[in-house]
């Protein structure tokens, strides 16, 4: 087994002293509201609905996505103009080819709300897409490390919301998931380890086949939280796993390149776990969050053609040209650019090292459109976002726009993918993401 070297995350700089950030898990979340100009950036000119590799079509949008403030010293600005103050983001290179030697800590993040089954299943069964790739590099499978992440984190302060209660499956806390019924990995492990010995042994925490394996504790169901938490779950894994004697803890190696696939048919809506977003004593477009629907992660998430989405139906439907992350402060979700400044600071020396990627709705078409929902006291017509694809074997598959996780992974330049969740057949999407990691 190989000696990983010990994990220490760098931190930010600033000129003024860090805000106060909420605690989850026991732990204090390094969270920083990022200042500068946001209008540019999201999803104008993407080509979501294709699966292209990489994010040429937002490489120019993406020249201003927020600064960490002035002050800063140079070396500090990863994933940023070295100048001090800068507002301009600047795409990382290229990383190297990887090859048998390697070492990579690969992080699925699975959507396990409703609707999420088949679309599971059609990860899981083209797993073999994805591993094949590695598999067959010159030498063999680097020295890898798999771990699996849910996107339920519960519904901020409220332990009462249907289906995102504490102490349940929709509050799995970003922990690594591994099912009981996986009995192929071993007793105590949390995450799949796989490297060679001196003598060019395999050794393994698991029986069999890494790819079945990985497969089963890629199997969450669909009982989480309707309000999912993709970028914030993926974060509190990760800060987790660089917490001695977390069950997390061994996963992220200094040394390691970090990949990350999410899969997933909503947009991000990870709220601070202070938030009141997700208050169900509104349920109705009198009430100044609205419906208890998904849309409050659109109304309170996302700009659209610079303004937020509508809050009643009077103007319905109405489509939208350009939508990006709210970061101003009528914005009620975490910044965006924060997850991305938290994934470049566990690489400062080398943000070619981490790689992103997602499975997900296309940004476009972007529509709001009148549903007429059971608030509890009667039927009422709320706003709803119309899904941006529909597919499946079955043709009852769907996705809705994901402004926010494209607007993340794109800020990865050449080490980043985004393919279209609603293909029915994953199998060259799952592929094409682990040519683009292996190589970019």
């Amino acid at each position: 087994m190989t000696t990983n070297k010990p994990f220490v995350i760098a931190e930010r700089c600033s000129s003024s002293p860090r805000p106060s950030s909420p605690m989850r898990h026991g732990r204090r979340l390094t969270s920083w509201t990022t200042t500068g100009t946001t209008g540019a950036t999201g999803a104008t000119g993407a080509t979501g609905a294709t699966g292209a590799t990489g994010a040429t079509g937002l490489l120019a949008a993406l020249a201003v996505v927020g600064a960490l403030g002035a002050g800063c010293d140079a070396t500090a600005h990863v994933g940023k103009n070295p100048g001090s103050g800068s507002s301009v983001r600047v795409l990382p290179s290229a990383h190297a080819p990887l090859t048998a030697t390697s070492k990579l800590d690969l992080l699925f993040m699975i959507d396990d709300s409703q609707s999420m089954v088949p679309l599971q299943r059609g990860m899981r069964t083209r797993l073999a897409n994805f591993m094949d790739v590695l598999k067959n590099l010159p030498g063999g499978l680097p020295d890898i490390h798999v771990a699996v992440v849910s996107s339920s984190l519960g519904a901020g302060i409220y332990a009462n919301v249907q289906g995102c209660t504490p102490n349940s499956e929709g509050n799995l806390n970003g922990e690594f998931q591994h099912s009981a019924t996986c009995t192929a990995l071993h007793t105590g492990s949390s995450y799949l380890s796989s490297s060679k010995a001196a003598d060019g042994t395999q050794v393994n925490n698991f029986d069999g086949d890494i790819t079945d394996v990985f497969s089963c504790i890629a199997n969450l169901g669909d009982r989480g939280c309707g309000y999912e938490h993709q970028l914030e779950a993926t974060r509190l894994s990760l800060e987790r796993a660089m917490s001695a004697g977390d069950t997390n803890a061994g996963f992220l190696r200094e040394d390691a390149y970090l990949a990350i696939v999410m899969l997933t048919n909503e947009d991000d809506c990870s709220v601070p776990p202070n938030s009141t977003l997700f208050d169900p004593a509104q349920h109705t477009v009198s009430d100044s969050l609205g419906g208890l629907q998904s849309y409050r992660c659109n109304e309170f998430g996302h700009l659209c053609d610079g303004q937020s989405p509508p809050h009643d139906v009077a103007s319905l439907p109405q489509t939208f040209m350009s939508c990006v992350s709210n970061e101003t402060p009528t914005g009620r979700l975490v910044h965006v650019n924060d997850f991305i400044d938290f994934l470049f600071g566990l690489k400062p020396s080398h943000p070619e090292k981490i790689f992103v990627a997602a499975m997900a709705g296309p940004t476009t078409p972007y529509v709001v459109e009148a549903n007429v929902v059971e608030t509890g006291v009667g039927m009422e017509s709320q706003p709803a976002i119309r899904h941006s694809c529909t597919g499946g074997t079955s043709g009852v598959e769907y996705a809705d726009p994901a402004v926010r996780i494209r607007q993340m992974v794109s800020a990865f330049g050449p080490n980043s993918y985004f393919g279209n969740i609603c293909a029915d057949d994953f199998g060259p999407t799952m592929q094409s993401i682990a040519q683009v990691m292996v190589a970019p």
